[in-house]
């Protein structure tokens, strides 16, 4: 059990919080038009500057590169190939959305261009535009823009090569392994007894093994620089200036605080000491 000493000093601890707690409220009480006027001026301000600002339909669309991860540069210079890619296409300015989407351009307010997640193969394409109907050939504007870049063309078409080419000794293999396969099959209808060591079931599997490879590789192929549809916003979007407001909010409050519990006394502690001196 707790001594009587204990809880005397629990009891003072309580008393001091009490009175320190309604010394702050009395304080607020005092300069309340302080802080109000800190506090909603500045929102207000960001209130009407948000509505009067215009709002935008965003469009979202992937593109996948197969080109991402296995990006050679990105791993001879020890960084991820991802932000690398990233990197290469740089940021979406006003002079590069003037050479980009040839109609229209000033229509495009923001580009933006992210990773999404769990995925090191495609990027997300974000589109704010004033109007919705100019937002899918903006889509398209940027899909043959980043698939033009030199180092993202080169690197694509090399990748592309050699998916052909594995593509092409696969068919040539599964080829000579059905004519091997139609050979056993005719000796076995002779009643022959071919002299070899893998079985029918092996060359059947073989040839189901192949086949599946080269469709893989051939959907990989059709799969090469592709967009995904695109997803546009029924109603103009005002996320950003909704996050502008409570930014602004959250800013004033912390200012309005200080300014009523730290600012004010210093300035009157000053003035004090002025008084003082020439007293």
């Amino acid at each position: 059990m707790r001594n009587n000493t204990d809880m005397k000093t629990e009891n003072k601890i309580d008393s001091e919080e009490e009175i320190n707690l309604y010394a702050c409220w009395k304080l607020l009480l005092e300069r309340r038009k302080i802080f109000f006027v800190i506090f909603l001026c500045p929102v207000l301000i960001a209130a009407v500057i948000s509505i009067s600002l215009p709002r935008y339909y965003r469009g979202e669309g992937t593109i996948y590169y197969p080109v991402i991860p296995i990006w050679p540069v990105a791993i001879a210079e020890a960084e991820a190939p991802a932000p690398y890619f990233i990197k290469i296409i740089g940021e979406i300015d006003e002079a590069k959305r003037s050479a980009i989407f040839t109609k229209n351009p000033q229509a495009i307010n923001r580009v933006s261009i992210t990773l999404p997640k769990k995925s090191n193969d495609k990027l997300l394409i974000f589109i704010d535009a004033k109007t919705a109907d100019i937002i899918p050939q903006a889509y398209n504007d940027m899909f043959h823009y980043i698939s033009n870049l030199p180092e993202i063309k080169g690197e694509t078409e090399r990748i592309k090569r050699e998916v052909d080419l594995k593509e092409k000794n696969l068919t040539e293999a599964r080829k000579a392994n059905q004519v091997f396969l139609n050979q056993v099959t005719d000796m076995m209808k002779n009643k022959q007894i071919p002299h070899i060591s893998v079985s029918l079931a092996d060359l059947i599997k073989a040839d189901v093994d192949l086949s599946l490879e080269i469709k893989k590789l051939h959907d990989a192929g059709r799969k090469f620089s592709t967009q995904s549809p695109l997803s546009i916003s029924v109603q103009p979007t005002d996320s950003h200036l909704k996050m502008m407001i409570v930014s602004t909010a959250v800013l004033s409050l912390a200012a309005a605080i200080f300014v009523v519990f730290f600012f004010v006394d210093f300035i009157e502690h000053i003035r004090r000491s002025g008084n003082k001196q020439k007293s």
